[in-house]
């Protein structure tokens, strides 16, 4: 054993020992291809899969929110008209309300002044019939008492 440790002692460190070097670049070389095998053949596959995923995952979501923006745009437009078309209709529907009541007022007015100049026309029929049947008595009364009233007047004369 002693002979052993002094070989070992004389060689140095067994990683700089020159015979060990195409062993160790063997290895190296082996693992290295190994390495680059399994991340040819089962790492960039997965990763190029995952990646293709996430792109169609992504492209089918900016579909799906361009088919939903597009449908808000519909909506929004026919809403949009919806709205117009019933201000339309309301505003028509208050003109129409406007026009009636104008109307409503004005055969009333109407209405009113009939009965007002009916109302009139009436009064003065009676007013005049008052007049004349006044004027009927105030002659009949007259009648009545001239001669009494000439016999008194000639009677003081006398």
């Amino acid at each position: 054993m002693a002979t052993n440790n002094t070989s070992e002692a004389s060689s140095g460190m067994p990683q700089l020992n020159f015979e060990t070097f195409p062993n160790q670049i063997f290895w190296v070389v082996i693992t290295l291809v190994l390495i680059y095998l399994m991340i040819k053949f089962l790492v960039i596959p997965r990763m190029d899969n995952i990646l293709t995923n996430r792109r169609k995952v992504i492209e089918e979501d900016l579909v799906g929110a361009e088919n939903f923006k597009e449908k808000a745009n519909d909506l929004k437009n026919s809403l949009n008209s919806e709205i117009l078309s019933a201000k339309k209709t309301s505003q028509e529907t208050l003109d129409n309300a406007k026009e009636k009541a104008k109307k409503s007022i004005s055969l009333a007015s109407n209405e009113a002044n009939d009965m007002t100049e009916k109302i009139i026309r009436d009064g003065e029929k009676i007013l005049e019939k008052t007049i004349l049947d006044t004027d009927k008595i105030a002659t009949k009364v007259s009648e009545e008492i001239l001669p009494d009233i000439l016999k008194k007047f000639i009677s003081i004369k006398k």
